[in-house]
């Protein structure tokens, strides 16, 4: 489990570092917590390799070589291809409702149309972030984000701390590149530069 404290609490959003996380922590309405993790070693793994991130949702670590699209809200997007889109500086917002959360998720899709254009995409992409249900995250957590070496958990959605970690966290990681993703894979011609072939110079840096 990560070790972390809190160290400061700004506008409700607690931000933390090190030591073990209380049990319970009162940041906003939706009791929002930021840990830091240092995201490891991140290299390329083939699609399909189980694998044991450090954090819960993962900052980083081994992940797939293709990425997820921007932009979009993922139903079934797989852990190792958007790890790799924070790695590109990205922010991935996450959700996990067995039972469905039809509100929350158009919540967190008002907040990525809200959103300012990044200057260094190319429309249609806007910005480095897109939405994904994830069924790992912690017992509990039915709301989270994910950047580069950060994380954010929270009992629901709260747009105050959870969009000031996006902009907290936006465009900080080793690659800044905002080539749109393959995944869920779509025909090269329809998805533009998107592959590592076509990121190469960053990507390769990040190995």
């Amino acid at each position: 489990m990560a070790r972390v404290a809190v160290s400061l609490v700004v506008g409700g959003l607690v931000l933390a570092c090190t030591e073990p996380a209380p049990e319970s922590l009162d940041a906003g309405p939706c009791r929002a917590v930021v840990r830091d993790v240092a995201p490891g070693e991140s290299p390329h793994v083939p699609v399909g390799t189980e694998i044991a991130w450090s954090a819960n949702p993962p900052v980083g670590g081994p992940h797939f070589p293709s990425w997820g699209r921007w932009g979009e809200s993922h139903v079934a997007l797989e852990r190792g291809y958007w790890v790799h889109n924070l790695e590109h500086g990205g922010v991935v917002l996450l959700h996990n409702c067995p039972s469905g959360c039809a509100d929350d998720v158009a919540r967190l899709e008002a907040l990525l149309a809200a959103f300012p254009v990044d200057a260094s995409c190319t429309a249609p992409v806007r910005a480095r972030l897109l939405i994904a249900a994830d069924p790992l995250l912690p017992a509990g957590v039915p709301i989270a984000a994910a950047a580069w070496g950060r994380n954010y958990t929270a009992a629901c959605v709260d747009e105050q701390t959870l969009g000031a970690f996006v902009r907290a966290t936006y465009a900080s990681a080793p690659e800044d590149t905002c080539a749109q993703g393959r995944e869920p894979s779509v025909p090269a011609a329809d998805a533009g530069p998107s592959s590592d072939a076509g990121a190469a110079s960053t990507d390769a840096a990040g190995e």
